[in-house]
């Protein structure tokens, strides 16, 4: 388990941001080809921080992440104001109530998009199908949705937290948040950093949209972005939009050589070996080589 902590860059010192990064954990399931064993990737929660209250950026997963969500946001004796959700993926909500129940007055919100695949997660057929199997007993016994956002902006003692649609990237309905007065993006899973990047639910089409996403949260010039699924070593320089893009592009060049999903798997770890994770790395080359491959044979027949 990782705290990290940022410098304010708030001329007027009265509004920082934290990160809390928890370490990738056993999943169940096959390893990749190299023999990584499986893992769920490390995952953020970013912390902006007023003079008297907090808004909380995404959650994690697990209780054991929820229980030390709860000691390290109230270890700052603010009041937590808002809790914003990114996107509908579970791993970044299903650990927030412990968190509200210790913050009762606290408001969970998301845009209605988002609230509406937050609750798609939370329905049994895919609870039980995807989440349970993975985490089993682990998730938090109640969990909790979010209400829709009015308007497009949080406001914290005065400053604005913007909220961006960002379209698909690594799933539908993805937003990321711009702290101007912070310089600061935090990206959701718009942006990877140091992580290999999950494109199971993506297609060529959606990688696309999350490259003109990437050039959204780019255009905010941001000093400092924090991803949703970041090495807890990592810093949280810019430079992680243009390495996750670089890697969006790797990973189509090696789909359109017509590599094997093996050699695939073998090309993008040469070229991006820095990232942990392998195993979302095998995910994502597996399903769009058969994809490719069943598509190839399909045309053959005409």
């Amino acid at each position: 388990m990782n705290r990290m902590t940022s410098e304010t860059s708030d001329v007027s010192g009265t509004l920082s941001y934290e990160v809390l990064v928890v370490d990738g954990q056993p999943i169940p399931g096959r390893p990749a080809p190299d023999g990584s064993p499986a893992m769920w990737s490390p995952t953020s929660a970013t912390l902006i921080c007023g003079e008297r209250r907090a808004v909380l950026i995404d959650g994690l997963t697990t209780k054991e992440h929820a229980d030390a969500l709860v000691d390290w946001v109230d270890r700052r004796g603010l009041e937590l104001q808002t809790i914003y959700v990114t996107h509908g993926h579970g791993d970044h909500f299903f650990g927030l109530n412990p968190l509200v129940a210790r913050h009762p007055e606290v408001q969970v919100v998301a845009l209605p998009e988002v609230v509406d695949h937050m609750r798609q997660q939370t329905s049994p057929e895919i609870y039980e199908s995807l989440w349970r199997p993975l985490f089993g007993d682990q998730i938090p016994e109640e969990i909790v949705t979010a209400s829709p956002l009015e308007g497009d902006r949080i406001d914290l003692e005065g400053h604005s937290l913007i909220v961006h649609r960002a379209g698909h990237t690594d799933r539908s309905d993805t937003t990321f948040v711009h702290v101007p007065d912070l310089a600061l993006v935090v990206a959701g899973d718009i942006v990877y950093n140091g992580v290999f990047p999950f494109t199971v639910e993506t297609d060529r089409a959606s990688r696309d949209e999350w490259r003109k996403a990437l050039d959204d949260v780019a255009a905010c010039k941001p000093a400092r972005v924090v991803a949703g699924h970041k090495s807890p070593t990592a810093d949280d320089d810019p430079r992680h939009i243009a390495e996750t893009r670089k890697f969006l592009d790797d990973f189509d060049a090696a789909l359109d050589s017509g590599a094997s999903a093996e050699e695939m798997f073998e090309s993008l770890v040469a070229t991006h070996g820095d990232r942990i994770n392998r195993t979302a790395l095998a995910a994502g080359v597996f399903v769009h080589a058969k994809k490719r491959d069943k598509q190839a044979a399909l045309a053959a027949q005409d």
